[in-house]
C-alpha cells in the first residue's frame, strides 16, 4: 500500500470522528457545527475539552393562555364566546380560560 493511501484513509478516519463527535454538541451550547470546526482544526481532544465546558442547552419555558372546550376537549389558541365544533353541532357550550404549559 503506498503511503499516500495510508495518509488519505489516516484523513478521512480523522475527519470521521471528528464528525461523529460533533453529534454530542446537539444538546450543549457549542453546538453541532462549531464543535466540529474546532474538533477538526485544534484536534478532537482540544473540541471533547471544549464540550466539558459548555453547558447543557436549557429550554425555556413559557405559559400560554388558551381556551379549552370542556366538551369536546378541544383547546384553542384565539378567544370565542362557544366552541365552534360544538355550534356545528348545534350546542352552545362555553369555552374555559387555561393555562398551557410551554417549551
Amino acid at each position: 500500500m503506498d503511503k499516500t493511501y495510508l495518509l488519505a484513509i489516516i484523513i478521512f478516519f480523522y475527519i470521521l470522528v471528528c464528525y461523529l463527535f460533533s453529534f454530542a454538541g446537539r444538546k450543549r451550547e457549542i453546538g453541532k457545527r462549531r464543535l466540529f470546526w474546532v474538533s477538526l482544526f485544534l484536534t478532537p481532544v482540544i473540541g471533547f475539552a471544549i464540550f466539558l465546558g459548555s453547558q447543557e442547552l436549557k429550554m425555556n419555558s413559557y405559559i400560554e393562555k388558551k381556551y379549552k372546550c370542556e366538551r369536546c376537549g378541544y383547546v384553542f389558541s384565539d378567544y370565542h364566546e362557544n366552541c365552534p365544533f360544538c355550534e356545528k353541532e348545534g350546542i352552545k357550550h362555553e369555552l374555559k380560560p387555561v393555562n398551557q404549559f410551554m417549551t
